[in-house]
């Protein structure tokens, strides 16, 4: 009789082969929406200018960072991203990690941001270890932005990115994974979707609270022809802060 075979495990994100094709890429299409509200959020809700990019990549999420004049730090578990990243922006400190270990004293950081990591990470575990490292290294009145991925992100259509895949012809379920691919490259990846109550309880366990849930539709004056993204967005955005608790009197 034949044997069974284990099934291979998919590899999500190869970024040892593309990392200098995301250092090429720009906060333009669908991930112009990502950020473009960003600006305003930080001005709402943080105080102060010292900031981590946990997951920076090549780079792109830390230099926009940079150029809101916030002092920041930029940090990735990816060598590969990490070389193209100091190699376009020397003047700022980058480190290697392990995920959810980070090399920085409790309460260093007003802000920590997160861009597109969380769908990376494939179990809940290890996605509370590192809000539970966040929220170590963040101060008392500092404010967690998580942008990612909306709940039903794999079933539009987006300027930026192609989720046209037969393995998404699906209800998608908490945790499962699904194909995208960015538009005009050759860059594929498999995103874990995590879904807004996924987040809710991670937090909750923790002491952190959600204060906005944005969720950025395109406007007829942004500088680009929105498909889907002017009826539904393709992003959420968590605006993330400790609970605070109330000292008797």
């Amino acid at each position: 009789m034949p044997q069974n075979k284990k099934k291979a495990k998919i590899k999500t994100h190869d970024y040892g082969k593309h990392a200098s094709k995301y250092a090429e890429l720009g906060i333009d299409d669908t991930n112009y929406l990502a950020f473009r509200d960003i600006p305003q959020l930080i001005q709402k809700h943080a105080k102060g200018l010292a900031a981590l990019d946990y997951g920076c990549g090549a780079g792109r999420s830390t230099r926009f960072l940079k150029n809101l004049g916030l002092h920041v730090v930029g940090v990735d578990i990816n060598q590969d991203m990490l070389e193209q990243a100091v190699s376009r922006d020397r003047s700022t400190s980058y480190y290697n990690i392990r995920s959810e270990q980070l090399p920085f004293e409790d309460e260093s950081f007003d802000i920590v941001f997160s861009s597109f990591v969380f769908l990376e990470i494939s179990t809940k575990k290890e996605i509370e270890k590192i809000f539970l490292e966040m929220m170590r290294v963040l101060r008392r009145d500092g404010v967690i932005i998580v942008i990612t991925s909306s709940m039903d992100v794999y079933k539009g259509n987006w300027i930026g990115f192609k989720y046209d895949f037969p393995e998404n012809n699906r209800d998608i379920q908490s945790g499962e994974t699904f194909k995208l691919q960015f538009q005009g490259t050759e860059i594929i990846l498999y995103d874990y979707l995590w879904t807004d109550e996924d987040y809710k309880q991670i937090l909750d366990r923790l002491g952190l609270r959600i204060v906005e849930h944005h969720k950025p539709l395109g406007y007829d004056t942004d500088p680009f022809e929105w498909l889907d993204e002017k009826k539904v967005s393709p992003v959420a955005i968590y605006i993330i802060k400790k609970v605070q608790k109330r000292t008797k009197h």
